[in-house]
Formats: structure tokens, C-alpha cells, sequence
């Protein structure tokens, strides 16, 4: 057949009734439904001819009973939402001509789908994809900000691929919804185009993080001239022996447990040709990271690492193992730089102050008895211990609760796209009980809980998220527009992640301005300020830019 553009049509087949369960949703759901084998496509393609494959005909099968239908349904949003379309049903057991029309338009498809039509060639979705029939195509354009160079507010990305290129190893520190992935991107593109590399990894950890990766790089691949394979190592899906053995362009996607996995396997000649990305690059520096992954990075030419707290406070260990093993920080763009320029939304600020009641000092003190009783046995508690659990009793204040209460009982209208941080998930469903007396759209998203409710918030189904840790980091939500903080670390790090969460711009709200409320607590016999008071005036400081003209 002479090479044509052609419009192939698609052939579904559900194999399993319960195809739809824990599966994820949109893009991923399909292609682990294919995975799984719970969803089969084939592709069919007329055999004469420069028309397309267009007609709409599909069955749902029980037993012996069967419903066919056929029909102009075009599945497109435009055709949901503006076109005239007409569809017609049959089914098998009715008694008169729908049996008939049902056991043809059955008969037809089955034809179809086993490549017995003379006018039609049906491939299986590997076929087509080796045959070019399938072309992957970029999202499509909308309207957040121009992120291609064009656009002055923008520019530090293209600054960023310039010096990584120049430098080939370090961290890139940019605030969170400044475009960190699209640069990586960018520079991974740069770098195929140049034929340097032949593979990249890519490691994160949360599987939702890697999910998004994931998109974004099935994106990427249509704009690189030889289109690579993306293997991925996280959740249950386990590629990385076939990452190792291709021997062709690639990228695989891996949790940060498998990383080492996946170095270890590497030649000297291949490790020399590999990009290695690091999201979310503080979480490198662990200690369990440092015993798994030190040295495993000495032949890899290209080491990126991205980040909006790059640095680990109060651990030099830490720090410099990053540093060891991906490189410096080669650039900073940070909140202030970013909200001036209109990258980033500004934001007002609500600090809330309380003070601790008796039960909270009761614990703080049983906490010290323990502490010194230890030392007196001589096992004493690690100082970090001793502050976390300290910490603790000020993130999970009931004085907060009440003080919350009467705040948001007339400001309602600040749980509309708004997710709480609380300090556990105890404290959390306290908080939800409040916030249920005013909303009902509202959803804890705890560890171990579905990624549909981050879906449905996502969506709108949802207006309110109440969560500990799992959104503090990489999940990118335009629409979101308050953050409550009940629980903040004494570092920075935390707090600048979850302020990320609502301060990303929205194009279909442009003058967006982000709400974010805190708990300040009281301390007034001590002459320094404490970190609640040392945050709230960083906060404030904050609050106050607004976008340059």
C-alpha cells in the first residue's frame, strides 16, 4: 500500500466486567487497562482509497444476551457538546426485527475484529504502533502562560537549559509552579536533538508525582526525532530489566527505592550517554538514599536535580551527598523573583493566633519527664526525637480548633478549592467535622487513600481536601486557591512545598489571588520570637508583592 495519511478507526473490547477498578484514570487508566490485558484495541484501516475509517458500532455482552448499536456519534468534546448526532440500539432478545438487526451489526463487528472485511485492514495496537500508524500527539495548547521563551516572565527556564547545558551536572532551584518539570523537558529534548544521550531516568517518589511524569513525557516523545520507549518502575508496574536490556533511545520512570536498581545496571558506556533527573532532589539526601546510591553516579555525564527547597536544613550530611552526587546549585528563582514577575499568584495572609491550653502543656511536660527518666537509665532520647514529639503537641493544639471554627464561619467562601494540612489523621477528621458544617464537598486524602479523590478535587467534584503530607510536594492543581496550615515544621522546606500548592497562576482566572491561613502561637515568656512568630513575619512579607506593571 503507498504511503498515505490516513484516519484509522479504533476497535475497542472489554475483556473484563470490572475493568474499571483501582485502575487510575484518563490516560494512565487506558494504557494499564492495556497492560493488564483487560482492554484490547485494534486499529482498522480502509484497504482503498485516501477516506477513514468512520463508522460507530459497538456491543455490551451477558451471556447470550447482547445489545448492538451503531450510530454518528463522533467522540470528540465538540461533537458531545454542539453537534446533532443520532445512535440506534438493538437488542437480542427482542422478539421482531431488533434480534436480527442486533445479530447482524454483532456478526459485522466480529468480522471487523478478526480481520474477515475485504475493505478493511486490522491491526493489533503493537502492529500499528511499529507500522507508524499510531502518531502520539502534545497536549493541547491552552492558555496558561507562554512557556516557550517568547514571554519575558518566563525566561528563567530557558536561562535554566542554558547553564545546565553549560555546566552538564547541579540543581536547578525554582518555586514550585514555575515550570521545573517543562524545564527538564526541555533540557532532555535539548540534549536527544544533540545525539548525546541515548537514555534518561527519572526519579521521584509518590506514585502520583511519577503519574504525572508519565504524561508529560508521552508528550515530550513526539517532539524528539526518534520517539523512545518509556519503561516505568513504581506502583505495580516493574520495567526496569527492560529499560536495562533495550538497547535503543528510552526513558524509565522509577521510585526513588529502585533508583539504585536501576544505576547499578548501567555500563560505563551507557551511564556516559544518560540523563539522570531528580524530583523533588532534598528527598535524595536521606540517609537510607546515602547507604543505597553512594557512588552509583560516577559515570553518569548528565545529572539534574529539581527542587524548590533544594537544601536540607539542619543535615550537612545530607547536603552534601546532593551535592556529591548531582552537582551544585547552578540556579536559584525563587518566591519573591517569581511572584514579581507574575509567574506565581500573590496571596493574602491570615495569621491566627492561640495559645496552648493545660492538657497541651500537661503533655509537653509528661514528654520532658520521659526525657529525663531516660537519661537518668542512661538511655537517653536523641535531641531530634525529643523536639519532633514536642512539635508534635503544638501542630495537634486543640486551642485551634474553636479559633478555626469561629474564623472560617464567615469566611466560607476560603473552602472553595482549598486543602488543610493537618499534623495527623486523627487531628484531621476534628478539622473535618468543622468544615463538614459548612461544606459537603469535602474529602480527607491521608496515605493510603485512592488517587480517584485527588482526581475528583482535581475535577471539582471536590472543594475541599483535608490532608498530613502527601500533597505537600509536586502535585499541580491550577484551580487551587487556599491553603490551611494547621501543621508547619520548623523548617522552611514544608512550608514553601505547600504554599507552592496555591500560588501556581490559573488562565481561567487570571487575577487569581491565593488565600493562606495560619496558627501562630503565643509565647509570651520568651524575649526571641519563636519559629511560628519568625514565619509569620516571612509569611507577611511575602504577602505584601504584588505583580510588577
Amino acid at each position: 500500500m503507498a504511503k498515505r495519511e490516513v484516519c484509522a478507526g479504533r476497535l475497542l473490547r472489554i475483556v473484563e466486567e470490572d475493568f474499571a477498578e483501582g485502575v487510575g484514570d484518563g490516560t494512565v487508566r487506558l494504557i494499564r487497562l492495556l497492560e493488564s490485558g483487560q482492554l484490547e484495541i485494534r486499529i482498522a484501516v480502509p484497504t482503498n482509497g485516501t477516506g477513514i475509517y468512520h463508522e460507530k458500532i459497538g456491543l455490551f455482552l451477558n451471556g447470550s444476551d447482547y445489545i448492538a448499536f451503531t450510530g454518528s456519534s463522533n467522540e470528540s468534546r465538540n461533537a458531545f457538546e454542539n453537534n446533532r448526532e443520532c445512535i440506534d440500539v438493538f437488542a437480542s432478545w427482542k422478539v421482531g426485527d431488533s434480534a436480527g438487526r442486533a445479530l447482524r451489526k454483532r456478526q459485522h463487528f466480529e468480522a471487523l475484529w478478526n480481520s474477515e472485511d475485504d475493505f478493511v485492514e486490522v491491526y493489533s495496537f503493537p502492529e500499528a504502533a511499529k507500522s507508524r500508524l499510531i502518531r502520539i500527539c502534545g497536549r493541547q495548547p491552552t492558555a496558561r502562560p507562554s512557556t516557550d521563551g517568547s514571554s519575558r516572565r518566563w525566561r528563567h527556564q530557558d536561562e535554566a537549559v542554558e547553564v545546565f547545558l553549560a555546566e552538564e551536572r547541579g540543581v536547578l532551584d525554582m518555586a514550585t509552579g514555575t515550570g521545573k518539570t517543562r524545564t527538564a523537558l526541555k533540557i532532555l529534548e535539548a540534549l536527544f536533538n544533540r545525539d548525546v544521550i541515548d537514555s534518561v531516568i527519572i526519579s521521584t517518589h509518590g506514585t502520583d508525582l511519577l503519574d504525572q511524569w508519565f504524561l508529560e513525557l508521552l508528550a515530550a516523545v513526539s517532539r524528539l526525532p526518534t520517539a523512545p520507549i518509556v519503561y516505568r518502575h513504581y506502583g505495580g508496574t516493574r520495567e526496569c530489566d527492560n529499560f536495562t536490556l533495550d538497547s535503543g533511545k528510552r526513558f524509565l520512570l522509577v521510585s526513588r527505592q529502585f533508583c539504585a536498581k536501576a544505576l547499578q545496571e548501567l555500563t560505563v558506556e551507557q551511564a556516559f550517554r544518560t540523563l539522570i533527573v531528580h524530583d523533588e532532589v532534598h528527598g535524595l539526601g536521606s540517609e537510607g538514599n546515602r547507604q543505597h546510591m553512594a557512588g552509583l553516579s560516577e559515570n553518569i555525564r548528565y545529572r539534574l536535580g529539581l527542587s524548590a527547597t533544594p537544601e536540607r536544613e539542619y543535615d550537612a550530611d545530607g547536603n552534601l551527598f546532593i551535592t556529591e552526587h548531582i552537582g551544585p546549585v547552578l540556579m536559584t528563582f525563587g518566591l519573591e523573583e517569581a511572584i514579581t514577575r507574575g509567574v506565581l499568584a500573590p496571596f493574602d495572609y491570615y495569621p491566627l493566633r492561640y495559645e496552648l491550653t493545660d492538657f497541651d502543656r500537661e503533655r509537653i511536660a509528661a514528654i520532658i519527664r520521659r526525657k529525663n527518666a531516660q537519661e537518668e537509665a542512661g538511655e537517653p532520647i536523641p535531641d531530634e526525637l525529643f523536639w519532633t514529639q514536642i512539635a508534635n503537641v503544638y501542630k495537634t493544639s486543640p486551642a485551634k480548633l474553636p479559633i478555626f471554627d469561629e474564623f472560617i464561619s464567615t469566611r466560607q467562601p476560603l473552602l472553595k478549592r482549598c486543602i488543610v494540612f493537618t499534623g495527623n489523621m486523627d487531628y484531621g477528621r476534628q478539622v473535618l467535622e468543622i468544615i463538614h458544617k459548612y461544606r459537603a464537598d469535602i474529602h480527607t486524602y491521608f496515605s493510603g487513600e485512592e488517587a480517584e479523590t485527588l482526581r475528583r478535587f482535581a475535577e471539582g467534584d471536590l472543594e475541599c481536601l483535608v490532608s498530613c503530607h502527601r500533597l505537600s510536594e509536586g502535585i499541580d492543581i491550577q484551580s487551587l486557591r487556599t491553603v490551611i496550615l494547621f501543621s508547619s515544621a520548623k523548617a522552611r522546606l514544608e512550608t514553601i512545598q505547600r504554599l507552592g500548592r496555591c500560588l501556581r497562576v490559573n488562565p481561567e482566572n487570571p487575577d487569581k489571588v491565593a488565600q493562606v491561613v495560619d496558627f501562630i502561637r503565643e509565647d509570651n515568656k520568651k524575649a526571641e520570637p519563636n519559629t511560628d512568630e519568625k514565619r509569620r513575619e516571612w509569611l507577611a512579607s511575602l504577602a505584601k508583592l504584588r505583580p510588577e506593571e
